[in-house]
């Protein structure tokens, strides 16, 4: 059977009459009815007899399916069908009117408007028509059962509060077999939900399972379907919401039943005085209370549930950790350049490798941050200045920094966790100079400064949702200066005592990106970061040439300003302790006189599960 037509009707069944569709059948219109039982009245507004539709086999039926009258539509659509339209059943308990479907797996139902029918089984994929401009959202009404065969459903969510629109469907009857469901986010910009967002209304047995087939994130949040008295929801919080104390759990005292009660019988009276009644005369009669005092108690009214954890959406870590990454591995100090040398040479060249782990938090320890990193630093010396004692050298330097950061989200009632990925790469070109009050000893007063500029590429996986690349760049000033107390030992060996402090800027830019409908801006910023810290080393003569120096530094450092990122405007920071402890221990070993080497581990502690630990090495060549 084929139909087409604008405003009209494909196939009318009234008065007791019957259309059977089988084999591949096409009903198309243009704004129209496809299948339509009418309600047909005679002239004393009886309402008489409507007509039986049915069919099988592939189909392809663009318009509305319409049961009003008494009359039934039933189809059983194959594999390959397709339906775009709405439909409605009469459910005026006068009318017997029935619309059921069955929708084989490969089929597809496009909702164009709110709908309703008798029974659904569906094996297929029913997709909700995306809302126009005026933001209208659909319900389909489902006033019976719902089977769903490894089916799916689409459907659209402006993502917000408890009381975002959002397209819905209710089934009065009961639920089996499992969906799994699609969101799409249509303008929402995310918020802590309570209760959540309802899509699924159950109004009988809810045996059915549905899972959820994509992830949801906008704004800061992340959001998961859930499962609540028999109801489905998507909630932005990482733990179902907390029931006001209903009572359930409290366990009912029984009146005594007296098994263990031993009688007390009568006196015999043998002995008793009797008491004789008091007449009253000088009785104080007692009122009952009237209350004015009494304080009611009432039952729990559930006010001290504990509060709701946002679900957080996992990438937030990979973009800060990307930041901290970038302006993390420009620090520096005079000693991890230079090393323990004596600088009566006219210059050198140094390359320095670095790599390490760290790990952090951010949302208040909502999601875990973890970063693995290296770097390759090469630099020489291009001025020298001497005079007497006091030295001054100049030189360049450039690296070229790799890290990698793993983040994790906060766990979701069900225990899964979602998490993103993120890289940053790039290159510091930067200068610096030091002046040494005694150079030859290097002992005494110094002065080091130094500058970097640095260009990175970033990247971030964040699952499902996709990837997003982007561009940042960073700058860093630094100034340290410190004293070099030396204590002579025997045979020429020495222990040294260095007090430190430095001051370090840093200014920190990136790209604006849009991932998904979201914003991500908000990491431009400065910060100053202090230390102050104490170096004690050796030096254990060899020969004439050679000498070991093992080393020791303590520090304490200070950042002013937290990294932070925004999501359509709401700001998330990376939950880094202003203050933090570090230690370094190492050793150089000085080959000859213009050959060193030096290892260093160095560790970082501080507040908020914040831990960074690296390993580094450093070739010196001087002439």
């Amino acid at each position: 059977m084929t139909a087409s037509g604008a405003n009209g009707y494909g196939a009318v069944v009234q008065q007791g009459g019957a259309i059977s569709l089988t084999g591949d059948t096409t009903i198309k219109t243009q704004d129209g009815v496809a299948i339509l039982v009418p309600v047909v009245t005679d002239s004393a507004g009886n309402l008489l007899p409507g007509g039986t539709v049915t069919g099988s086999g592939v189909m392809d039926i663009t318009g509305d399916i319409i049961s009003a009258g008494e009359g039934s539509i039933s189809l059983d659509m194959a594999s390959g069908s397709r339906l775009v339209g709405a439909t409605f059943v009469n459910t005026d308990p006068t009318v017997d009117s029935s619309l059921n479907l069955s929708l084989a797996e490969q089929t597809q139902w496009t909702i164009t408007g709110d709908s309703s029918l008798t029974q659904l089984n569906n094996a297929g994929d029913i997709v909700f028509d995306t809302p126009s401009q005026n933001g209208q959202f659909k319900t389909l009404t489902i006033n019976g059962n719902y089977h769903g065969d490894n089916s799916h459903l689409y459907l659209n969510t402006q993502l917000g509060d408890d009381n975002s629109p959002t397209d819905k469907v209710i089934i009065t009857g009961d639920t089996s077999g499992s969906t799994t469901l699609y969101v799409n986010n249509i303008g929402g910009e995310g918020a802590l939900t309570t209760k959540g967002i309802e899509v699924i209304d159950v109004g009988g047995q809810s045996d059915g399972v549905f899972t959820q087939g994509n992830q949801v994130q906008t704004g800061l949040y992340e959001y998961r379907l859930y499962e609540d008295g028999g109801d489905w929801y998507l909630r932005s919080q990482a733990v179902p919401p907390v029931d006001p104390d209903d009572g359930d759990d409290v366990t009912p005292v029984d009146p005594d039943d007296g098994d263990d009660v031993t009688p007390v019988y009568p006196d015999d009276g043998g002995d008793v005085t009797p008491v004789y009644p008091d007449d009253g005369g000088d009785v104080t009669p007692v009122y009952p209370d009237d209350g004015g005092d009494v304080t009611p108690v009432y039952p729990d009214d559930g006010g001290d549930s504990k509060p709701v954890d946002p679900q957080y959406r996992a990438d937030i870590g990979a973009y800060l950790g990307n930041q901290w990454m970038a302006r993390n591995l420009q620090m520096q100090t005079l000693y991890d350049r230079e090393g323990s040398q004596l600088r009566t040479d006219d210059g050198s060249m140094w390359m320095r490798f670095k790599a390490g782990d760290a790990s952090s938090t951010a949302a208040d320890g909502h999601v875990d941050i973890d970063n693995t990193y290296s770097q390759l630093q090469i630099g020489g010396d291009v001025l020298s200045w001497d005079n007497g004692e006091q030295s001054l050298k100049a030189g360049l330097m450039v690296s070229y920094i790799n890290a990698d950061t793993d983040s994790t989200g906060n766990r979701g009632a069900d225990g899964s966790r979602f998490s993103a990925s993120g890289n940053v790469a790039g290159y510091n070109l930067g200068a610096y100079a030091t002046w040494f009050a005694d150079a030859k000893n290097h002992s005494g007063l110094y002065v080091d400064s130094w500058y970097q500029y640095g260009l990175y590429n970033n990247s971030v996986d964040n699952g499902d949702v996709g990837s997003t690349d982007y561009d940042s760049a960073a700058s860093a000033a630094s100034l340290e200066t410190g004293y070099r107390y030396d204590i002579g030992l025997e045979n020429l060996n020495t222990v040294s005592l260095t007090p430190q402090a430095q001051v370090t800027w840093q200014q920190y830019k990136a790209d604006a990106v849009v991932q998904n409908g979201t914003r991500i801006d908000g990491q431009n910023g400065d910060s100053w970061t202090t230390r102050l810290g104490l170096r004690v080393d050796g030096k254990l003569h060899k020969n004439t040439t050679s000498v070991i120096q093992p080393f020791a530094e303590v520090n304490w450092l200070h950042t002013s300003d937290d990294v932070g990122v925004a999501f359509d405007g709401a700001e998330v920071m990376q939950d880094l302790p202003a203050d933090r402890a570090e230690m370094k221990v190492g050793i150089q070993a000085n080959l000859n006189s213009q050959w060193s080497i030096t290892g260093q581990v160095a560790g970082q502690k501080g507040r908020n599960d914040y831990g960074d630990l690296s390993g580094s090495l450093l070739v010196r060549y001087s002439w």
